[in-house]
């Protein structure tokens, strides 16, 4: 069998692993070129190259060099597992034969010849790539359907988290909330559930349990017929006209469901970060997104782990810097009626401490996980609306 093409893959390893080139060099047809994808989770970038005879010796005489041909994929090293949360690259060749097959060789780094031939296939890649030879350059907006179709190999899932994040203009809106449910090693089917919860410039309110629960192999079954990994590079086109009239302008909120694999095996990543991002939900995935998003909400109420939002404690401000100008502190109404109770206060006797008031009637209860208390336009626990 005859190599007719290679398929080369360059990949900067992260927690988020966000940044994957991906290059097309045919060996064979009457204007062959080199067609590099630039992806990441804001566009996709892709440039079409001239490509020589020359080029094509470069590649066959690397390949033949270090015996790709004859390399037995079932006996390569393993690869070095990154712990240390910095970023990494690692490539990957596809050698694409006459009769219609694809070999991957895997550079896993962990010897001198594989260290070596990694180096040069990517030096020749970005030396060919260069832009004395593009000939063309387009972005692309992958849609969620492309993106189903996308190939990108993945180990197995090892965790799940939601996070939910709102702001606005007054003082302490500022919420979060984040559940992570993770695997525990060593242990089959136990899973630790971490709940934490922050508001203003409260301290951050959290606890973990552990408990037996599936839903690490239920989510493992949706990611593999959904695709999950690869709806990170779903995006919408700039271009599009997006209406803007019924966005909120004093308040905005934002939510995420985050899948971890385990990829020591295929880049060395133990812990890579999948998020399905705004983009996909609105292209379609939003029934995966409110699936999943159920998963863990159940999983943390079958847990037990129930945590409050921190309370957040109003206190006087100060009016050091602003000088004797009356405008500073009419600029500020909420200052100036917080100064005016303090002096009344003050006269009477009593305590300069304003009191923390709190509304029985404008709390409500989250119609999707049953969250009591919640006093924003979501409910911090699931990202539900109020209604």
């Amino acid at each position: 069998m005859a190599v007719t093409g290679i398929r080369y893959e360059f990949m900067v390893i992260s927690p988020t692993m966000d940044h994957t080139f991906e290059g097309e060099i045919p060996f064979s047809g009457d204007e062959p070129v080199i067609t590099k994808c630039d992806r990441d989770s804001h566009e996709t970038s892709v440039k079409r190259y001239k490509l020589t005879q020359e080029t094509i010796d470069q590649y066959t005489s690397l390949i033949a060099k270090y015996g790709l041909e004859d390399i037995d994929i079932k006996t390569q090293a393993e690869p070095v597992v990154f712990e240390d949360g910095r970023s990494h690259t690692i490539s990957f060749i596809y050698l694409r034969s006459d009769d219609g097959s694809e070999k991957k060789i895997a550079f896993r780094e962990t010897d001198v010849s594989c260290r070596e031939a990694s180096e040069e296939f990517r030096k020749l890649f970005f030396t060919v790539t260069s832009d004395e030879n593009l000939i063309s350059e387009t972005l692309e907006y992958p849609t969620l359907k492309q993106c189903r179709a996308m190939k990108e190999e993945h180990g197995p899932v090892v965790a799940i988290e939601t996070s939910f994040f709102s702001s606005g203009m007054m003082y302490g809106s500022n919420q979060s909330t984040d559940q992570l449910v993770e695997k525990v090693k060593g242990e089959e089917g136990v899973v630790r559930v971490t709940v934490r919860k922050k508001a203003g410039n409260e301290p951050e309110a959290s606890d973990s349990r552990e408990v037996r629960s599936d839903i690490l192999a239920r989510v493992q079954e949706i990611s593999d017929r959904e695709n999950l990994p690869c709806w990170h590079y779903a995006c919408i086109d700039p271009s599009i006209p997006v209406d803007r009239s019924m966005m909120p302008t004093d308040y905005s909120s934002h939510g995420s469901v985050s899948i971890y694999y385990d990829d020591s095996l295929i880049t060395g990543c133990p812990r890579v970060k999948r998020t399905i991002g705004e983009s996909a939900c609105k292209m379609g995935g939003k029934e995966v997104d409110r699936i999943l998003s159920k998963l863990v909400c159940d999983c943390v109420t079958e847990s037990g782990v129930d945590v409050k939002m921190p309370e957040v404690k109003f206190q006087m401000f100060s009016t050091m810097g602003m000088g004797q100008d009356p405008s500073a502190v009419n600029a500020f109404p909420s200052l100036k009626m917080a100064q005016e109770a303090a002096a009344k206060a003050q006269a009477e006797g009593g305590d300069t401490a304003l009191p923390v008031q709190q509304d029985a009637q404008s709390t409500w209860k989250c119609k999707e996980c049953g969250q009591e208390g919640n006093t924003g336009k979501f409910c911090p626990n699931c990202g539900y609306p109020m209604g």
